[in-house]
């Protein structure tokens, strides 16, 4: 009954001096948990209040009394400060100590496993970087080799359209000094066409020049004798006879002279006609020829692009892997200084925390 009245009217501070000093007592320091395990009840605001202001009067408690009689009547020693007090504040200072060697040890343990967790990190990041640096080169190799190979078949292509330029030109000299010798031929054919046509008309201008004349005569002789003028008649037929082979002469050589020109019309025609495929063919071959420079050109601009990443790249590692050294020489350094620190200096940090 006497508890449920307790619960009911709260934790007093009395009750959190005792559980504090019950707790100094047995070598503990008193904390928020420790003094609420002890009462059994409490919130963590309601002890904490409380607990600060044990702290606080700690010390005046310790320095309590100045009668070494009657401190000694009140069981304290000769400097009026109750033995438990002493006691518990020893207990307190040595439990302080050894909680502060155990946080420096155990801080010294942790920055020498970060250390040696460091130092893991960082051979496995040179054993990476030199893997990286290995297929790095390989890559470069390979890279240089394909430029190696781009340019030489830039350099194929290349002659090639020069030869094929070379081919062209001379396929086109060949076709104009054959058209300049058929236009010869056709200019000769139509001379020669002339040529006929004028002997022709001369032929029977001498002709009716000489029938004329045989008619004068065979008018003049007709009357004499009548085979004058059969000798005159046969005459003139044989020499009608003679003109018409002469001309049908004439016809078969203007038809084959006429089919000469044809036939270097058509020849010219052909000529020209196998020019223009081959010129063609050529264009084709030159427009693939020029794609396939070009692509090799693009594929030479991506295989540089991709080494000047890749060598970015391997500048940007090295400098995060310098700054990690940096960083490790740091660490190692400030943990030697850590190391050669005295150890009652840290206890007496640490016990200014644990009265802060």
């Amino acid at each position: 009954m006497a508890e449920i009245q307790q619960f009911r009217r709260g934790i007093q501070e009395e009750d959190v001096f005792r559980a504090a000093d019950a707790l100094l007592a047995e070598g503990l320091r008193p904390t928020i948990e420790r003094v609420r395990l002890k009462i059994g009840r409490g919130s963590p605001n309601t002890v904490s209040p409380m607990l600060e202001r044990w702290f606080g009067t700690l010390a005046q408690r310790i320095a309590g009394g100045t009668n070494p009689a009657a401190n000694l009547a009140a069981g304290n020693d000769a400097d009026g400060v109750p033995v438990s007090v002493r006691n518990a504040t020893r207990l307190l200072w040595e439990t302080a100590r050894r909680e502060a060697d155990d946080v420096q040890r155990q801080e010294m343990e942790s920055a020498r496993a970060a250390l040696d967790e460091a130092g893991n990190v960082l051979a496995v990041g040179h054993a990476d970087l030199a893997q990286r640096e290995a297929a790095f080169e390989q890559a470069r190799a390979r890279l240089d080799a394909a430029l190696a190979s781009a340019q030489q078949a830039r350099e194929t292509l290349e002659r090639q359209l020069a030869e094929q330029t070379a081919e062209i030109a001379r396929l086109r000299a060949a076709s104009e000094q054959e058209i300049a010798r058929l236009n010869a031929l056709l200019q000769q054919s139509h001379a020669s066409k002339e040529l006929l046509r004028q002997e022709h008309t001369e032929a029977l201008a001498e002709r009716d020049k000489d029938a004329k004349a045989e008619r004068e005569r065979h008018a003049a002789l007709e009357r004499h004798s009548h085979e004058e003028v059969d000798r005159a008649r046969q005459s003139a037929k044989r020499l009608e006879a003679g003109l018409a082979r002469e001309q049908q002469q004439r016809l078969r050589s203007e038809e084959a002279a006429a089919q000469t020109l044809e036939a270097g019309r058509r020849m010219l025609r052909e000529t020209q006609q196998a020019a223009q495929q081959v010129e063609r063919e050529l264009r084709e071959q030159l427009t693939s020829q020029a794609s396939l420079l070009a692509q090799a050109q693009s594929e030479g601009s991506a295989l540089q692009q991709r080494l000047d990443d890749a060598l970015r790249q391997v500048s940007e590692e090295r400098t995060s892997h310098e700054g990690t050294r940096a960083l490790l020489a740091g660490a190692l350094a400030g943990s030697a200084g850590r190391k050669t620190a005295p150890r009652g200096a840290g206890a007496r940090l640490k016990a200014k925390r644990l009265r802060g």
